[in-house]
Formats: structure tokens, C-alpha cells, sequence
């Protein structure tokens, strides 16, 4: 008895500690409530009302949850985090606002020259790792996987630097930010030494690996063209494959810079060097 008296508190507990880690914050689940760009149609007109409705007695229940739940939300967290068991009940609360997407460029250098000696940039687009018009079947499984990884990574990223600017801060540029760089860190240099064994030059070194994330307007509701033509021609671009250019820009740009390409604005988050 006394083994499974032990065994029964133990799994109590954990129980507990779950359902207290998934209670939302009352201030999450504020800013989770959205904007609401589209017009009523038949649906929304008859379907809206319900869920506003039922989103307001949620709204009232997790507050409540949250403050009966304050004395033992601590200890729950502190058993809950270090195993990984948090779960985000957000994860469909607040969707990207826009098509994501994320590319890298390689620059490389002959021998063991640097400066003055032309280099040469790759570029590829990672995420999403296949193009919205391909059939999704089988490989959709690891493809979900990669491109969940990723996306992880950028809210993290975007993540730590509002918690930067919440806290004053904002005064180092992010790639001097350890806690900023490191969440593009891992991503970058999975990329860099993948180009690096696969597809850099005989006789070349990589100098450094910029990361670019790129956002553009998501496609209007109703019957028209996923994206525009132009967009389209630049991500199929992409997915075919560019080549290796040559670059005379040795010095690199400095992050949050950003360039237009059709609709997609890329800014510039991390550079990593060798």
C-alpha cells in the first residue's frame, strides 16, 4: 500500500503540475485575441457570435484559473519546464499574420584569401522547406517537422527581442545580444555546415552565413491567386536552385537590414561567422 500510496500522490501531482502549467495568463490571452481583417459572410455572420460569446467565458474561467492557481504555479513550473512538458496553448491562437519564409547566403572565399579577393555568395530559401504548390504527401511528415523547427526557432528569435526592448535593453545590435543570437545560432550553423560538405566550391572556405527572414501579405480569403505572379516567380526561383554569384561585398551588412523582392520584405537577423 505504501508503494502505490506513493505511486498514486506522484501521478496526482504530475497531473496537477500539467494542468497548472497549460492555465494561460490572463495577459497572453489578450494579446492572442487577433484583428479581425476579414468582411462577414454567411458563415462568419451565423458563427462569429458563438465564438465570441463562448471566447468571453473563457476569457473570465482562465483568469479565475490563474488566480486560484497562484501559491502553487511556482513549484508546478519548476517541475513541468526542466522535462520539456510545457505546452503552449497558443499554438493556434495567434497564426503568422503574413507568408514566412527564411533563406541563407554563404559567402565563400578561395584558398585561405579574404578582403580583397571576390567572393562568391550562395543563396538558398530553407523555410518552407517545399514550395505551396508541390504534392504533399508522405514527405509531408518530415517537411512538417523541419519547417516546425524553424519556426520555432524565429519566434524565439523575434521573441527575445521584444523581451529586450521590454526591459530597456535594446541598445546592443541582436547579433551582439547573446540571447538573441543564440536562438537563430543553432539554425544557422545547421545550414552553414550542411552547404559547407554539400555544395561550397572545391578549393574554397566559407566566410561567413547571413540569415534573412522574409514576410509578405498572407492570400486574401476567396477565389483568387494564392500570391501574386510576381512573388511566385521569385520563390520558384528559389526552390530551382541559384546559382553561386560573384560578390565583391566583403564587409557585411549590418542586421535589421532590409531589401524588396516582389512583395516579400527580408530583413537581415543573424550573421555567423567560421
Amino acid at each position: 500500500m505504501g508503494r502505490r500510496g506513493f505511486i498514486s500522490i506522484f501521478l496526482v501531482f504530475h497531473l496537477t503540475a500539467l494542468l497548472v502549467s497549460a492555465i494561460p495568463n490572463p495577459k497572453e490571452l489578450q494579446l492572442s485575441e487577433g484583428i479581425r481583417e476579414s468582411q462577414d459572410d454567411d458563415v462568419s455572420v451565423r458563427v462569429r457570435p458563438i465564438l465570441d460569446s463562448s471566447a468571453e467565458y473563457l476569457g473570465a474561467f482562465a483568469d479565475r484559473a490563474w488566480q486560484l492557481t497562484r501559491a502553487i504555479r511556482p513549484a508546478a513550473m519548476r517541475y513541468v519546464g526542466p522535462l520539456g512538458l510545457v505546452q503552449n496553448w497558443a499554438m493556434f491562437g495567434n497564426p503568422p499574420r503574413g507568408s514566412e519564409y527564411l533563406r541563407f547566403r554563404y559567402y565563400a572565399a578561395p584558398g585561405g584569401t579574404e578582403g580583397l579577393t571576390p567572393l562568391t555568395v550562395t543563396t538558398e530559401l530553407v523555410f518552407p522547406i517545399a514550395a505551396e504548390t508541390e504534392n504533399h504527401l508522405f514527405g509531408a511528415y518530415w517537411e512538417g517537422h523541419w519547417d516546425k523547427a524553424i519556426s520555432n526557432a524565429l519566434i524565439a528569435y523575434f521573441r527575445a527581442r521584444l523581451d529586450r526592448t521590454a526591459a530597456g535593453q535594446s541598445s546592443p545590435p541582436p547579433d551582439a545580444a547573446p540571447d538573441v543570437a543564440q536562438t537563430m545560432g543553432p539554425v544557422t550553423s545547421f545550414f552553414a555546415d550542411r552547404f559547407a560538405r554539400t555544395r561550397l566550391p572545391v578549393g574554397h572556405h566559407l566566410v561567413r552565413s547571413e540569415a534573412w527572414y522574409g514576410l509578405a501579405d498572407s492570400r486574401p480569403r476567396g477565389d483568387v491567386p494564392l500570391y501574386p505572379e510576381s512573388r511566385a516567380r521569385v520563390v520558384e526561383r528559389y526552390y530551382r536552385g541559384i546559382p553561386p554569384e560573384p560578390s565583391t561585398d566583403s564587409a557585411p551588412q549590418p542586421v535589421d537590414t532590409l531589401e524588396h523582392e516582389a512583395d516579400i520584405v527580408w530583413m537581415l537577423i543573424h550573421i555567423q561567422k567560421p
